[in-house]
């Protein structure tokens, strides 16, 4: 049967639970110094984990100030909303901004001056039409684009002839180089304003000398300067300005250079051809030193003679007229080739010289394919070439990565098959020339769906071995087609214009040729040949035109095919509605109240990692109390991290500290926003106040404002995967699982040793009873003596 144990000794009267409870209190102290341990430390996981969300809210709040749009917020109010609506970009300048509308947009139209009497009769014209959407010689260059982008500053300058008559001249209104060059030709002075080789050439014609010939500067702009006529003053009848900076791609200062003529071949070897008027009058025109058209045109009007030399209605070359008055034959004609290059050799009874297509060049081995066909591009299909062997190759846009006609050039000329693909003479498409010397004829063919091969203008077949391609459509006019039909065989390709009958007042009907693109890269060209129709352009292909000025500066001109404008500098959205008289005044208010919040947040943010750090490193010495964190190295790294951020320079911008902007450190480590300095920071310089908050590095496009180092200095202390933060919490969760293991280790040896003594306290209790029994037994034995 089990012995009964009781609590108490039973012999000894000893309280042998609450002993040995005694002893092993003084056993497990290790244990209980390890556990209470193991609380601080989850107390300190616990402040770490609230230091860790508290460093990502300063970094949440400071990415906010990054937030793309913030610097920028805008209010815009149109003193004219009918005429000209506005929306601020992200962009938009502050300040009163100035719109005056000067011209709306145009689609290219051109009519036949000839009229006829029903739609449905057959004219009995032989010839074709030519529409062609490209190939201009008298694209005017804009002052904008002049001087490497810097353009030209509006102003006023004087001229002085030799004479010593001087005249004022206003180029605040000018937006090209010709719009100079007719505001000089109109002043009041006798001088003739033209180019030469890159330079305005300035030409007295008073036959003086009494004064120099000379250009002054008014004002402050520096118009002159711009233009390349500076300081001239000059006791000569011809002087020329310095060289002005072209935009890329273009090679003349007035008109197409005579180099990109006759389809890149350029015009060369001129000399010079005469002129005879109806009247009999005649002049001989030199123009052998002449590097543009525009030149050629200036030499021509400078003749003497009663003529006007400009570019012809299809833009392609130049048209005489001649208005002397006289009965004779108008005869333009010269000793070698000049005049036939030109493409002005001819005798007329009309009084007018329409000149050829002088084939300015406008596909290159560098042209995409994309832009050609007015950006209509060629499409991405596949076309076969047969030569006159009947060899075949293939060509796949897309598949073959053609992406240039130098490209396709190079593709075609690379088949097996016996073909040479080139630029064609006209410098408007490619040709394919057969060298077989086969019985076939040259093909071409489009595949599937695709139009590629139409689209270049080379498909079809050829006997004599050649296919050349434009992007200029040509219809061919029968006898017995009617205007009708006529505008059914324009419209049929739909490719550059809308054809339709007109119906004019008097009952008659007039050929009408709209271009199906608005603006001035709708612009197009016909030309006829054979025909008698009489196309003249009623209006021209042209953009809408407004001027902006901002804060009474120079004023800009901008361009919008639709009436829409963007503009990058002064970072407004326009939409014109219609033409006023009136100057339209653009309102654009800044609106950092965003900003203001977006720091306040950023501080306050701050402000409560500061008290959570001080909370968590307090020291009492009077309690003798710290913080849970008191010593710790990640809080002095955290503060003393932040503190030389927000208090050290940020070198290379205008603002180089939060203290430029009303931020400070107080003495107790707290951030303070004076909103009122920072607003005015704000206003005084907002490219400045952003570019410190929010610089970017142009290699990597990273920020490396403050901004990107608060991000960056945030990733250190508590990134997910290598923070400092982490790491030490980690640190701490692997000492929290090495206690417990240690604790319970302590708890099966402390187990065991407790019932070691209750053993052994049981034990000596039943000792004791067994020696107090047998003491019991011994003092009951009587003596027995020896008698």
């Amino acid at each position: 049967m089990a012995r009964i144990q009781s609590s108490i000794g039973l012999v000894t009267g000893t309280d042998i639970v609450g002993t040995v409870d005694q002893l092993m209190a003084i056993s497990a102290q290790p244990r209980e110094r390890l556990l209470a341990k193991s609380s601080e430390i989850e107390a300190q996981q616990q402040q770490l984990a609230s230091l860790t969300a508290t460093v990502i809210g300063v970094q949440l709040a400071g990415d906010s100030i990054g937030t793309e749009g913030l610097f920028t917020s805008k209010s815009a109010v149109s003193s004219n909303d009918l005429a000209v609506s506005v929306e601020p970009g992200d962009d938009a300048v502050s300040g009163e901004h100035v719109v005056r509308t000067l011209q709306t947009a145009a689609t290219h139209n051109v009519q036949s001056a000839q009229r006829y009497s029903a739609v449905d009769e057959a004219l009995g014209l032989t010839g074709s039409i030519t529409i062609q959407p490209s190939g201009f010689v008298d694209n005017e260059v804009s002052l904008s684009s002049l001087n490497n982008g810097l353009g030209v500053q509006a102003g006023t300058i004087r001229l002085t002839d030799r004479s010593g008559q001087t005249a004022e001249v206003n180029l605040q209104s000018a937006r090209t180089l010709d719009d100079v060059l007719q505001a000089i030709n109109d002043a009041d002075v006798d001088i003739q304003a033209t180019t030469k080789d890159g330079k305005i050439r300035l030409i007295d014609q008073t036959g003086q000398t009494v004064s120099n010939l000379k250009v002054e500067q008014l004002g402050t702009a520096e118009t002159a300067a711009d233009l390349g006529l500076w300081g001239i003053d000059e006791a000569s009848s011809t002087v020329d300005g310095n060289s002005i900076d072209l935009p890329e791609g273009t090679n003349a200062l007035s008109g197409a250079a005579l180099t990109q003529l006759n389809g890149g071949a350029g015009l060369t070897d001129l000399t010079n051809f005469d002129i005879t008027l109806a009247d009999g009058t005649s002049a001989n025109v030199d123009v052998s030193s002449a590097t543009s058209l525009g030149e050629i045109i200036d030499t021509i009007n400078a003749s003497g003679l009663d003529l006007i030399a400009r570019i012809n209605d299809a833009g392609n070359g130049i048209r005489l007229r001649d208005v002397s008055g006289g009965e004779n034959t108008f005869e333009v004609s010269s000793s070698d080739e000049t005049a036939a290059k030109l493409g002005v050799a001819a005798s007329t009874d009309s009084g007018i010289i329409n000149g050829e297509d002088l084939n300015l060049q406008t596909v290159t081995r560098d042209s995409e394919l994309t832009s050609l066909n007015q950006g209509i591009g060629v499409g991405t299909g596949s076309f076969t070439i047969r030569d006159s062997s009947g060899g075949t190759g293939a060509i796949n846009i897309t598949a073959d990565e053609i992406e240039t006609v130098g490209d396709l050039i190079d593709k075609i000329n690379g088949l097996s098959i016996d073909v040479t693909a080139s630029l064609n003479e006209a410098g408007d498409g490619i040709q394919i020339v057969d060298n077989a010397s086969g019985s076939l004829s040259l093909k071409i063919t489009d595949t599937g769906t695709g139009q590629v091969a139409e689209n270049l203008g080379i498909a079809g077949s050829s006997i004599e071995g050649s296919l050349s391609g434009s992007d200029a459509l040509t219809i061919e006019i029968e006898a017995d087609d009617t205007l009708e039909s006529i505008v059914e065989k324009l419209n049929e390709s739909g490719r550059y214009s809308n054809a339709s009958v007109l119906a004019n007042d008097d009952g008659t009907f007039s050929l009408q040729i709209r271009s199906s693109k608005a603006g001035e890269a709708g612009r197009i060209g016909i030309n006829t040949e054979g025909l008698e129709m009489n196309l003249r352009t009623v209006s021209k292909g042209q953009d809408a035109v407004i001027s902006l000025s901002s804060d009474g500066g120079t004023p800009r001109f901008l361009n919008s095919s639709d009436g829409v404008f963007e503009d990058s500098v002064s970072g407004l959205n326009l939409t014109v509605k219609e033409v006023s008289d009136e100057p339209i005044t653009i309102s654009v208010d800044d609106d950092p109240a965003q900003v203001v919040t977006a720091i306040t947040r950023f501080a306050e943010q701050y402000n409560k990692l500061q008290e959570l750090i001080a909370d968590a490193t307090y020291y009492d010495a009077d309690a003798s109390e710290v913080g849970l964190l008191f010593g710790s190295t990640e809080t002095l790294r955290i503060q003393n991290g932040y503190s030389r951020l927000l208090t050290s320079p940020l070198y290379g911008g205008t603002v180089q500290s939060l203290g430029q902007v009303g931020v400070r450190l107080d003495e107790n480590g707290q951030l303070q926003v004076d909103e009122t300095k920072l607003r005015a920071a704000i206003e005084d310089d907002p490219e400045g106040v952003e570019d410190f908050f929010n610089r970017t590095d142009p290699d990597t496009d990273e920020n490396i404002g403050l901004v990107g180092k608060l991000s960056d200095l945030a990733d250190r202390f508590a990134a997910a995967d290598s923070g400092m933060l982490i790491n030490k919490t980690l640190t701490l969760s692997n000492q929290l699982d090495y206690n417990s293991e240690r604790v319970a280790s302590m708890n099966v040896r402390l187990d065991a040793q407790r019932e070691r003594l209750l053993e052994n306290y049981y034990a000596m209790e039943e000792a004791i009873s067994k020696i107090q029994s047998n003491q019991s037994y011994a003092s009951g034995i009587e003596y027995i003596g020896l008698s």
